[in-house]
């Protein structure tokens, strides 16, 4: 079925003055939407950059970045639905915050006075436009982290390389931006971001069904990412191996994760009733949560129930690696387990892992 919404009534508005009919509107796909905009002439994409930059239309900007992202990106069009959400709230966050910003020809340093404003937490211009009656993901309060800033300045970078493919700017903002080496915060290292084996005994204990202890076992011994649970199906899951198959995890990549016997033997519960109910039966997904926000608010209300600090849905992640890394001390196997990149992406449980150190430290004269 083609998806009707994608494309706002604002984008409409926009590119039916380029020749696009709002019918073809309507029924465009991701794919459609970027070959209109690829196919226009080189005269009718920029006078279309321009009125969007111009008006400061949000979803006329994201069509332009989606095309370019599509067309020019590394990815293409397998870009991952995460990074595309990420660029897309990079994308609203710099127009809350560049109000007095002409789009096109930016102020001098106005793109390093961005990136200062994030990491000093100076957004209220962001939160004031979170609509508290929207579901999804809240708009975070004071500084932003350094990763999550890079992220914004890598939406920015997008926006401003699509503006120059539409022939409507020369301006480049971000092009010198540094983020820098940040001091590291001893009161954000990874233990502070990790549920302890005793919190998770907790939390596990609290679990009124197989569906929660099936989803805090996905991350905390599956090591799944908040997303690859959401998508994860019941034909992805093998249980006779004690395997499952992450089919779009980060970076589109596919790979298999094996099973620890206590989520294998819950996953195989929780099979069992989903078979024996005609309600969900059907069901091709293993969650019954449909979202992150629903995920993320399972755990939240989890963490209230049983009274320790809710520190993310990634938190589950990190306690697979950490628990993972003491037991064993072979950062090879959690790169295997987390599906890490590079090694390196493994070693932060090795800094977090203070037990180590003290032991060996213990007998010095």
């Amino acid at each position: 079925m083609r998806n009707t919404s994608l494309v706002s009534p604002a984008a409409r508005a926009s590119l039916a003055g380029v020749g696009i009919t709002s019918l073809e509107l309507s029924t465009a796909t991701r794919l459609q939407r970027v070959s209109r905009l690829q196919s226009l002439s080189e005269e009718a994409l920029r006078r279309h950059a321009v009125k969007a930059a111009g008006e400061r239309n949000e979803d006329a900007l994201w069509e332009l970045m989606e095309a370019h992202l599509t067309l020019r990106g590394a990815r293409g069009v397998t870009t991952s639905r995460h990074t595309l959400r990420a660029y897309r709230r990079g994308l609203k966050e710099l127009l809350a915050l560049w109000q007095g910003e002409n789009l096109l020809r930016p102020s001098r340093d106005a793109g390093p006075l961005y990136v200062q404003r994030l990491l000093a937490g100076d957004r209220d211009e962001v939160v004031a436009g979170d609509d508290p009656s929207r579901r999804g993901r809240r708009v975070k309060r004071g500084p932003l982290a350094p990763a999550t800033v890079g992220l914004r300045v890598a939406a920015a970078r997008a926006l401003y390389d699509a503006l120059a493919w539409a022939g409507a700017t020369e301006s480049d903002p971000f092009r010198h931006v540094r983020l820098g080496r940040s001091a590291p915060d001893l009161g954000d290292t990874a233990t502070a971001r990790v549920y302890t084996e005793y919190e998770m005994n907790e939390l596990l204990a609290v679990a009124k069904d197989a569906h929660e202890r099936v989803m805090l076992l996905l991350g905390a011994h599956g090591g799944l990412r908040v997303s690859e649970m959401v998508r994860l199906r019941w034909d992805d899951i093998d249980l006779r191996s004690a395997t499952l198959l992450v089919r779009e995890g980060k970076g589109g990549k596919a790979a298999e994760v094996v099973l620890s016997p206590r989520l294998a033997a819950e996953l195989a519960r929780y099979a069992r009733q989903v078979q024996a109910d005609p309600a969900t039966r059907h069901r091709e997904e293993v969650l019954e949560l449909r979202s992150q926000y629903g995920v993320y608010n399972r755990l939240r209300r989890l963490c209230l129930r049983a009274g320790i600090t809710f520190k993310g849905v990634h938190a589950l992640r990190h306690a697979a690696g950490t628990r993972l890394y003491r037991q064993s001390g072979d950062l090879g196997l959690v790169q295997d387990h987390l599906r890490h990149a590079t090694l390196d992406m493994a070693r932060r449980y090795a800094r977090s892992d203070r037990r180590r150190l003290r032991g060996s430290l213990s007998e010095w004269d």
